[in-house]
């Protein structure tokens, strides 16, 4: 059995070659920016569902600020910290493709991670360990990725649930 496990370890970074941004395998027309009040885990899914009241304001992204956020977010380096338990998040990205949802991607900076349609591998890559029996993913956005995300929220003129970073997680 230890072998196997070694095994699997071994082969997990070669299973994610060429699967580091599952973005780019979308079929999309159009991707949408939002700004909302996300509180209590509320997805932008169901923002829009059921609860439009809450979103702020909406952007359509151009190509290249669709493809600047996804490297941030794909990125190896983007992540290696822990999270915080709420989930009350303040920006999300929608592709759509004829007008339908085909992906998203709903982000807390407060608790630190994301909700993602797409696997991202990367928020797989590195582990919190806890024992020599029990480790997690350690899928909370690092220092460099939170000032990344914030600075790019705010060049797309969202400010309205944007705190500064003043976490320990930014120290």
């Amino acid at each position: 059995m230890k072998n196997f496990t070694i095994y699997i370890i071994l082969l997990i970074p070669f299973l994610t070659i060429g699967q580091t941004n599952p973005f780019e395998k979308l079929e999309y027309d159009k991707v949408i920016a939002y700004e909302y009040q996300g509180q209590g885990g509320l997805l932008i899914e169901m923002c829009l569902d059921k609860e439009k009241e809450k979103i702020n304001k909406t952007l359509n992204l151009t190509d290249e600020q669709t493809r600047k956020l996804e490297k941030i977010l794909t990125s190896e380096k983007a992540y290696g910290n822990t999270t915080m338990s709420c989930f009350d998040p303040h920006f999300a990205v929608i592709y759509y493709l004829n007008e339908k949802i085909v992906g998203t991607i709903d982000i807390c900076l407060d608790c630190n991670y994301l909700i993602s349609s797409e696997k991202i591998p990367a928020t797989e890559l590195k582990m919190i360990k806890i024992s020599d029996d029990y480790s997690y993913p350690a899928k909370g956005f690092s220092k460099n990725a939170r000032k990344e995300i914030y600075e790019y929220i705010k060049a797309l003129g969202f400010t309205k649930y944007l705190r500064p970073l003043t976490s320990y997680l930014d120290e």
